[in-house]
């Protein structure tokens, strides 16, 4: 049986089909749902981030308007990708992200499980606990410093 995050995750893509833009109230889809909006935040932040293709853009007031877009192209996902990698990321989002990666072709399966291994915490692990700003460089240096090489 699936858990009421999965169910509106579900919902969600479902509402969101081809169209790859969709808006829509918090407070109306957590009572849709019978869940507090708190629950509706978690299931964007965890779900329909921009590791996972997505963009959300946010309204506080008036029910917590939600625009969730779906990056259209591989420019529009790498520059939400950049603005993201400017400082630390944390070893989930970089599994996101290499995930995307290797669904978009820019990665093979190979790469894309050998690269996780480099940025796991324990790769990283130093006395300064900079494991999340350094897997950001990492990151950045694959995703952006190699563009065009190899396609």
């Amino acid at each position: 049986m699936a858990n009421i995050s999965d169910m509106i995750e579900e919902f969600l893509i479902d509402t969101l089909g081809d169209e790859g833009q969709l808006d829509i109230s918090r407070n109306d889809l957590a009572a849709y749902f019978n869940v507090a909006p708190s629950q509706i935040n978690y299931v964007l932040s965890t779900r329909f981030n921009y590791a996972r293709g997505f963009l959300t853009e946010s309204k506080r007031g008036g029910g917590g308007h939600i625009t969730i877009l779906r990056a259209n192209d591989q420019t529009e996902w790498e520059k939400a990708v950049n603005d993201k990698l400017q400082n630390v990321v944390d070893f989930k989002t970089a599994c996101y992200i290499i995930d995307e990666m290797v669904n978009n072709g820019k990665l093979s399966k190979a790469e894309g499980g050998m690269l996780k291994k480099v940025v796991s915490p324990s790769a990283l692990n130093n006395p300064f606990k900079l494991e999340d700003r350094i897997r950001a460089q990492i990151l950045r240096r694959i995703l952006f410093e190699n563009k065009g090489k190899g396609e």
